[in-house]
């Protein structure tokens, strides 16, 4: 009897899959597809040995491959809702953890505890672009 199933399965496969073959422009989506149908292919051969053959055979691959695009696309909902939650979490943990930077800098205590700057950036903050001389060799 398994013999005559997988027989079945062999010529609707065949019928059935004939325009899934045809070039088409999306590659991305043909690829899909592909899986889909391979995934109907695969229920029906796991399937139809012990419940029997259905009625509509190509209609059962067809709505099988259907319910699974459709699992397909709520997946895909789903990991895109997740990732924004995860993002909206993710701004608003930022926003609590980092101060304002601008007005952390722009502070008195800020100014005189920053360690990138050296005892002469007082100098630095004031426009001197290049290395200053002392006054004894300064031109008069």
């Amino acid at each position: 009897m398994a013999t005559q199933t997988h027989r079945t399965i062999d010529a609707v496969w065949r019928i059935e899959s004939a325009p899934h073959r045809r070039p088409h422009p999306d590659r991305a989506r043909r690829r899909v597809a592909e899986d889909l149908a391979q995934d109907a292919l695969v229920a029906a051969l796991e399937k139809w040995p012990t419940a029997g053959v259905p009625d509509n055979p190509g209609a059962w691959l067809m709505a099988t491959a259907k319910h699974r695009a459709i699992d397909l696309l709520r997946r895909a909902q789903m990991l895109e809702r997740k990732h924004q939650e995860v993002g909206y979490e993710m701004d608003a943990r930022q926003e609590l953890a980092v101060p304002d930077l601008h007005a952390a800098i722009d502070d008195d205590i800020g100014d005189a505890t920053r360690p990138w700057l050296p005892p002469f950036g007082a100098r630095a903050r004031r426009g001197s672009t290049g290395p200053v001389r002392p006054t004894r060799y300064r031109a008069r």
